[in-house]
């Protein structure tokens, strides 16, 4: 991938591609949100799809620059920021399901209190989240054994 650049050019390709994945995908965003608000006054669908088609443009701009780098765009400090990122992220997601599930289950059956239809919403994707990464887990420590 990077052999036969120096340290000095693969940081400067880092940041090179870098910026392009962050304006790529930035800017998708933002003409989704801009149309979205457009689409407000307009009521015209098709400014949403116009939103949709540029917000999906900018992802393929992202993936383009992951793909066609010639060095990882993220460096290891990156990947340990994401790692940790990422591990408070689930143990987030975990409490809230351990203690919201079964809560939600029993106040609900019981009459006690009926949660708002959003809330379920989340806790049950909450839960479904976890089982998503449970598998992905799995799969992933299958490949290593």
């Amino acid at each position: 991938m990077s052999e036969g650049l120096t340290a000095t050019q693969q940081v400067k390709k880092r940041k090179q591609y870098k910026k392009w994945v962050n304006w790529a995908v930035g800017l998708g965003t933002v003409c989704l949100f801009i149309m979205t608000a457009v689409w407000m006054f307009i009521q015209e669908p098709v400014v949403l799809f116009v939103g949709l088609g540029l917000y999906w443009l900018g992802c393929l701009g992202m993936v383009a620059g992951y793909w066609y780098s010639p060095v990882s765009v993220r460096d290891e400090l990156e990947q340990q920021m994401e790692r940790e990122a990422s591990q408070t992220t689930i143990m987030f997601v975990i409490a809230v399901t351990t203690v919201g599930l079964p809560a939600e289950v029993v106040l609900t059956t019981t009459g006690i209190y009926t949660a708002p239809a959003a809330v379920r919403g989340a806790i049950w994707g909450y839960m479904l989240l976890i089982l998503i990464f449970l598998s992905a887990r799995w799969i992933g420590k299958q490949q290593y054994k």
